[in-house]
């Protein structure tokens, strides 16, 4: 005997055109992560991860102020379906877009941080480090080239994205700023300073300062600071012992006359990361596996470290002045980000990427 289907033949459509449909909706869209509406707040900082050197891991985790939590171990990876590349470097945020440099994959990922979804890449760099944007439609980024040789800035057009020309500079050009309507590039592996006038997109000056100067901010009267590093020779044979080398130092310039106003000098070589703090008074650096706090109107540097312990790369929050510190186990190993208080007190600690050395507070 044969039964009646319990189910009529418009129901089984019905129900399989359901199944169908849910089976969509479960699906994964390769080509597409999650949806971000990062709104422009102060409550978001992005946490710039190295990663391993000759390895494309490099990251950026998603930490929320509000939340006290890193949002998003990986962010641009889980919006975009592709890793960021090989030592993410810096970046810069004009406006809501983000400028990522990736220093070992010889490129600029250009995100929107709204979405954090890439709008291009632009290719074709050369050991890139820092950027600096002047004005709304015109950035400067600094490429090494090759190690040991003169360097150049690339001038980086911000309505198009695309590289309009290159300037030659020094040897290892690192950071910039922009001040008094021009560009200053330090020259890390020489002693001065390439001064960029953007109206001809060239360099009209040196400014000589102290071997090795590599960081640069500017406080609150407009004088531009410059952290050198020194140089340092080593015995090209085993074990590598010292030659010669020359202290590390702390210069005051003035960029309306060129000309030094101070210049501090270290007892050894090497700080580094100099920061200032959100009232454009305070000056942070490196040195020594710990981080040294000091009053722009200082006469001498300070010889009691603020933070005894190494970070890998810290910043300040220029909103509330929160010290945000990374610390890199290994890069092999995802590091951690750590808060402070302006008292030095730690407030809290995350995990996020391999080798974090930056925060960009968006």
């Amino acid at each position: 005997m044969r039964f009646a289907n319990p189910l009529s033949t418009l129901s089984r459509l019905a129900l399989t055109g359901a199944v169908v449909l849910a089976l969509a909706s479960c699906s994964d869209d390769p080509e597409q992560g999650p949806a971000y509406n990062i709104a422009k707040d102060d409550n978001n900082v992005f946490v710039l991860n190295e990663g391993k050197f000759l390895t494309p891991n490099g990251s950026i985790s998603y930490f929320k102020k509000s939340d006290k939590k890193v949002v998003d171990p990986s962010i641009f990876q889980t919006v975009n379906q592709r890793e960021l590349g090989d030592v993410v470097q810096s970046m810069l945020v004009v406006g809501n877009q983000g400028y990522i440099v990736v220093n070992n994959s010889k490129k600029l990922e250009v995100v929107n941080l709204t979405t954090f979804q890439t709008i291009t890449t632009v290719t074709g760099l050369e050991q890139p480090r820092y950027a600096v944007a002047a004005g709304t439609d015109k950035a400067y980024i600094t490429e090494w080239v090759k190690y040991g040789s003169p360097g150049r800035v690339a001038v980086l057009d911000l309505r198009t994205n695309t590289i309009t020309k290159t300037i030659p500079v020094g040897k290892q050009p690192e950071q910039l700023v922009a001040v008094n309507g021009k560009v200053y590039v330090a020259n890390s592996g020489d002693n001065n300073l390439s001064v960029i006038n953007p109206a001809t997109d060239a360099v009209e000056s040196t400014i000589t300062v102290p071997d090795g100067p590599s960081s640069l901010v500017v406080d609150k009267t407009g004088s531009i600071w410059v952290l050198g590093a020194g140089f340092t020779v080593y015995n090209s044979q085993p074990p590598y012992n010292v030659i010669s080398s020359t202290p590390g130092s702390l210069t005051k310039v003035n960029p309306a006359t060129g000309t030094i106003g101070s210049t501090l000098l270290f007892p050894g070589s090497n700080p580094g990361g100099l920061r200032i703090d959100g009232t454009g008074t305070q000056l942070y650096y490196r040195y020594r596996a710990a981080v040294y706090r000091m009053n722009t109107t200082d006469a001498a540097l300070p010889t009691t470290p603020f933070l005894q312990r190494n970070f890998s790369g810290f910043n300040l929050d220029p909103k509330d002045n929160t010290i945000y510190a990374g610390v890199s186990p290994s890069y092999t190993n995802n590091g951690k980000l750590i808060r402070y208080q302006t008292t030095g007190t730690a407030i809290d600690s995350f995990e996020v990427g391999i080798g974090p050395n930056g925060f960009i507070f968006y």
